[in-house]
């Protein structure tokens, strides 16, 4: 076993727990010392609840989006694929993976030992091919991919908003704290225990608390500004250093490329569960130059086989035994029939 076999799950460890850990503090202070012990000594008992409500509701998804992003697995050729590679066999032709834009095209991968379909790539720390890979994130300690890329972009979105309403909501407050530094040490003591009612250690953990959510509005920012216009223009992190051709997987347009991610466009884009109404099922993906096109949504009744063998241009068929070739025919001219009436 390689030393960086041990560093680098211990890193994700230490970085995931920090994550949770500015969550939960920043949500615990906010609520308990902010909310129940500040702003009623201060008189400002009006504002509990609706700071409350807005605060608590973002802070919830950020929460929630979390666990998604790091329970979920981001996504692994599923059987069916597999299938289709020992079915198809030498019909579908097989690339040598590259650092550029590979599209319709599957590759093989020499450490898993297995043909992976378009947009999977290796992670070295999972140690295993994720579909459309964006990267690997050592704050959720997992893969961003296919299935959980949304879950990612929610937490990012919710986190930093939930830091910029804790301090917004509060900045008087921490200024008035903050000035008490400034002040004689036996006066501020005195404001604070006789005037106001407040316990230093109140004090403390609010000042700690305005810290944090500064830090993490400054983690949360640059973040946000670096994975959100890839997310418009519907390409990885991996797929933002290819130079090769444009991107061929670009839609046209900013909700388009969206909901590669989300799903067609519903309420369901707001909240981290999985997309309702997908719109690929992270195999194969729609192409700006690609005939075969589903525009609404992926077709649970179309046989992914079918979708497959266009995008992967595997133009013949597996033999059919004489006895069961009027049975196949017929059943291959109505599922071509529904596919291409259905888009």
């Amino acid at each position: 076993m390689e030393l960086r076999d041990v560093v680098v799950p211990c890193v994700s460890l230490v970085a995931m727990g920090m994550s949770i850990a500015v969550l939960v503090f920043e949500g615990l202070v906010y609520n308990l010392v902010f909310l129940g012990r500040i702003l009623p000594a201060l008189g400002e008992s009006k504002c509990i609840v609706p700071y409350a409500v807005v605060f608590n509701l973002v802070w919830i998804l950020a929460i929630w989006s979390y666990l998604q992003a790091h329970f979920t697995n981001p996504g692994s050729a599923p059987t069916k694929w597999n299938e289709f590679v020992e079915q198809v066999r030498n019909e579908l032709h097989v690339a040598p993976a590259e650092p550029a834009w590979q599209p319709g095209l599957a590759t093989y991968c020499f450490k898993c030992r297995h043909t992976r379909p378009e947009r999977a790539k290796h992670c070295k720390i999972c140690k295993t091919c994720v579909l459309r890979m964006d990267h690997h994130c050592p704050w959720i300690n997992n893969c961003v991919g296919f299935k959980n890329h949304k879950f990612f972009l929610l937490l990012a979105v919710y986190s930093g908003l939930a830091s910029v309403i804790a301090l917004g909501t509060s900045f008087p407050e921490l200024v008035l704290c903050s000035s008490m530094f400034v002040m004689d040490r036996d006066m501020s003591l005195a404001w604070v225990n006789e005037d106001v009612g407040l316990d230093v250690a109140d004090i403390a953990a609010f000042l700690l608390f305005g810290v944090v959510a500064l830090l993490a509005v400054m983690l949360f920012m640059p973040l946000l500004s670096r994975h959100l216009p890839l997310a418009m223009r519907n390409i990885t992190s991996i797929e933002d250093n290819y130079t090769n051709m444009p991107n061929p997987f670009d839609q046209g347009g900013i909700n388009a490329n969206f909901a590669q991610i989300f799903g067609a466009l519903g309420p369901d884009w707001f909240f981290p569960i999985p997309p309702r109404r997908p719109l690929t099922d992270g195999v194969s993906f729609e192409r700006c130059d690609d005939p075969f096109t589903c525009h609404d949504r992926f077709d649970a009744r179309i046989k992914p086989e079918q979708i497959w063998r266009k995008r992967f241009n595997v133009h013949s068929k597996t033999p059919v035994q004489p006895e069961n070739q009027d049975k196949a025919t017929l059943s291959n001219l109505k599922d071509l029939t529904h596919m291409f009436f259905s888009v």
